[in-house]
């Protein structure tokens, strides 16, 4: 096969999902965790209003001070719970879209056209180099590859918490260990010249907390990779008289 073959893989199958990935987890899943502030408000306001309509009997001595404090307890509970839940999506989506992008590029190894045998797996440093091997690209010559191994290390500290790739991230991206939820707080101490907080150690990302994929970065992360496979697309239109 050749590379204009390859090109057409790519642009008409490879890349479908990774691109479904980016317009509907923005478009459909994340705005389900949106207006959280106002829908924390509603539910102590609807807490507050249906013990006020009791109707109030001769034994009625509910101090409607406490009930006030009670809905507000029961409105800050639910908010931190949807945003525990909102972030731990945000990581989960993180990881799983760096193993989709893994998926994908296994995939075309495995296309019935060519003679040499696919990677072992689908882990990226297995597929990376069987793309060197047999397809002479190397990935690393790709804009987007400084991206797609970041989210590497962001899949891997998803996972396993503390370790290796956390380390390496706290140099190149530390707002990762910054809670949103204290972002005003760290832009202060950061024009104060103190810097953010991020010493902790990560031990539960899958319950949101010590790691923070942010939206921003996971928008960042998913158009990086469906750059990433047009690049790769791209390298096999400039190839596409060579065979493979």
């Amino acid at each position: 096969m050749n590379g204009a073959y390859l090109e057409v893989q790519i642009r008409g199958y490879i890349i479908g999902p990774i691109t479904a990935f980016r317009e509907y987890i923005f478009g459909d899943v994340l705005p389900a965790f949106g207006d959280l502030n106002e829908r924390a408000d509603k539910v102590a306001r609807e807490y507050y209003d249906t013990i006020g309509s009791q109707p109030a009997g001769e034994d009625w001595d509910i101090d409607m001070g406490d009930v006030a404090e009670d809905a507000q307890d029961r409105g800050l509970s639910w908010y931190q719970m949807m945003t525990s839940l909102r972030q731990s999506m945000m990581n989960l989506l993180a990881a799983g879209l760096f193993h989709l992008t893994e998926q994908r590029l296994s995939l075309l190894c495995r296309d019935g056209g060519f003679m040499m045998e696919p990677p072992r797996d689908t882990k990226l440093e297995e597929v990376k180099k069987w793309y060197v091997t047999n397809l002479r690209l190397d990935f690393e010559t790709l804009p987007s590859w400084p991206t797609i191994d970041e989210l590497r290390l962001v899949a891997n500290a998803v996972k396993h918490a503390e370790g290796p790739a956390t380390r390496q991230l706290r140099d190149i991206r530390p707002e990762l260990f910054s809670d949103p939820a204290f972002e005003e707080l760290y832009k202060k101490m950061e024009e104060d010249g103190l810097g953010r907080i991020d010493g902790r150690t990560v031990s539960a990302p899958l319950s949101g907390e010590e790691f923070f994929v942010s939206e921003k970065l996971l928008k960042g992360y998913a158009e990086a990779a469906e750059s990433f496979f047009r690049e790769i697309a791209d390298h096999f239109r400039a190839h596409s008289d060579e065979y493979y």
